[in-house]
């Protein structure tokens, strides 16, 4: 079955982990569960900037993005649907910033959780919407590599070195 038009969709999830080896987590709204700060691109936004927006309007939390953990692709042909996935690991900027208190469109509020108690928030009523954001404070505790933010760039850009890196590293700085 060949169509012609692809439903493209851009989407960023945002791993966000402060200097207390705390990570942010979002609760979700329409009793989604709590996950991580993340959603669409806008059309001709850029997917670094929908990472930092998207961290801000969910969670409350302006953040610096420090590198790649993965870069996702779904095709679905026999339904034209195409989905670009980018998920960032950031730092906040202001260690002393509270997440989110009051509810919105957006999301309901944001945490601080310790990395140790994440499995905590499963066992709440709300339970969790996925376990991405387990799965990713393991591989960034486990030393799992962080790629640079220069390993995503726009057609024809320069070519640069990408060496990945640890948190490790990032604490050395």
């Amino acid at each position: 079955m060949s169509k012609q038009f692809f439903e493209r969709i851009g989407i960023v999830l945002i791993v966000v982990r402060n200097k207390n080896n705390q990570y942010l987590a979002v609760l979700e709204t329409k009793n989604r569960g709590w996950w991580l700060p993340g959603g669409r691109v806008e059309p001709g936004e850029q997917f670094e900037k929908a990472a930092l927006r998207e961290t801000l309007e969910e969670a409350g939390i302006n953040v610096t993005l420090k590198g790649v953990l993965r870069v996702e692709q779904d095709i679905d042909q026999q339904n034209c649907f195409m989905r670009f996935k980018i998920v960032y690991y950031a730092e906040p900027t202001d260690q002393n910033q509270v997440p989110k208190k009051v509810a919105d469109k957006e999301s309901e509020l944001a945490v601080w959780v310790d990395y140790d108690k994440l499995h905590e928030l499963g066992k709440t009523k709300e339970g969790w919407r996925g376990m991405e954001l387990i799965q990713w404070a393991n591989y960034i505790e486990q030393g799992g590599d962080i790629m640079p933010l220069s390993t995503v760039s726009r057609e024809g850009a320069n070519v640069e070195m990408a060496k990945p890196f640890t948190i490790k590293d990032l604490k050395q700085n």
